[in-house]
């Protein structure tokens, strides 16, 4: 995090980015920016921002340097969309964040498949047993009159041609 924030002084940027939310709006500006009025709608920030609640549900993504992963995901994203403009602008994203090129690849590869196994049938069928909680006999006292439900995990909104 701290050679993050040292390079987005570097290169004038005045931005307090410190999530891979935060990144991903930031390099979702960024990117907006460069794109002619009439292709701004070629990514779009809702399915991006489920992508990345998809990929916090593994566990792994906790590992992630945040910038990266959020690189990784609009990376991908342009891939699938072949927006071969913004192509460049994610390598110059890449280069003035100091982001290795093996390790955007190594995320984009375990973005790819989390979202693959995300969208299947398989993850998408609720299971009919009940969440159960482990929790300690303090914790169980402390929410003893709190009841909280999960109802579903977020989907991954389609694009609308």
């Amino acid at each position: 995090m701290r050679m993050e924030k040292i390079v987005l002084e570097k290169v004038c940027w005045k931005v307090k980015a410190t999530t891979a939310f935060q990144f991903l709006q930031l390099y979702y500006s960024l990117l907006q920016e460069n794109l002619p009025y009439e292709r701004r709608n070629s990514l779009n920030f809702e399915r991006l921002e489920a992508q990345l609640k998809a990929c916090y549900c593994r566990i792994i993504f906790s590992k992630a340097k945040p910038s990266v992963l959020a690189l990784s995901i609009i990376a991908l994203e342009i891939q699938a969309q072949k927006c071969v403009e913004l192509t460049e602008g994610v390598e110059c994203l890449q280069k003035h964040s100091k982001i290795n090129g093996r390790d955007l690849t190594f995320w984009q590869e375990l973005v790819s498949k989390c979202l693959t196994e995300y969208s299947s049938n398989k993850c998408s069928k609720p299971n009919v047993q009940k969440l159960k909680w482990i929790v300690s006999g303090r914790t169980a006292r402390q929410l003893k009159h709190s009841y909280y439900r999960i109802t579903h995990l977020p989907t991954i909104p389609e694009l609308v041609p």
